[in-house]
């Protein structure tokens, strides 16, 4: 099963394209101020352990799946356009930062206060250290200054490194097999990395709030 939850986690991240280079501001339960994300909700909500598990409507089914079509098209297109001329990229990684905001806040408007919550510990599960890119959950373990530093620093690595294996697979340096392979990896020593940041009470504290396993 771990292996099996480490590749959906590369489905997650790698599906909207140019992850890496778009993993600001996203959005997760709405219990939050300024709730966000490395992940995409669309694609997240697509996976079928996912649905199972938040036990979606029929109706909730078919909402997500013209939202996360919608999503995947205007996203597809816009990444590969930056990734191939440099003099749009920053415009391009603006507007997919704001489509990544708009879209998981849609996303999450599907979901009932329950679904949002579980959801959560989901990507807790997945993404394991992965997921303290995201300042909510470094605010919520109550990181000090200098641990957020630090894990801002390993944000921006990984964000460099994505942002160069995607640039390799869109200029057909590298096959998708191999982008998977490279992106998993890069996950899984990020991942790492974030969690060496921790504390033993913040690493057991943040365990604790993975909920209950993900059937897959």
């Amino acid at each position: 099963m771990k292996h099996t939850l480490s590749l959906l986690a590369v489905v997650l991240l790698s599906a909207s394209a140019l992850t890496a280079a778009d993993s600001g501001c996203s959005v997760g339960p709405s219990r939050f101020s300024l709730p966000e994300s490395p992940s995409s909700m669309p694609v997240l909500l697509g996976l079928e352990p996912v649905r199972k598990d938040l036990k979606l409507s029929s109706l909730q089914e078919a909402l997500l799946d013209s939202l996360r079509a919608e999503y995947k098209a205007k996203v597809g297109v816009t990444a590969s356009a930056g990734l191939l001329d440099s003099k749009i990229a920053s415009k391009c990684e603006a507007d997919l930062k704001a489509w990544r905001v708009s879209y998981n806040k849609r996303a999450l408007r599907i979901l009932s206060p329950s679904q949002q919550t579980r959801l959560r510990e989901i990507e807790r599960q997945m993404l394991k250290g992965y997921f303290l890119n995201s300042p909510s959950e470094q605010k919520l373990l109550g990181l000090t200054p200098q641990q957020s530093k630090k894990a801002a620093d390993i944000t921006s690595y990984d964000r460099q490194q994505g942002s160069k294996i995607m640039a390799d697979f869109h200029a057909g340096k590298i096959s998708h097999f191999k982008k998977d392979i490279e992106l998993h990896q890069l996950q899984s020593r990020t991942a790492r990395s974030m969690m060496h940041l921790l504390t033993p009470a913040q690493q057991r504290q943040y365990l604790g709030l993975t909920g209950p396993k993900l059937k897959l």
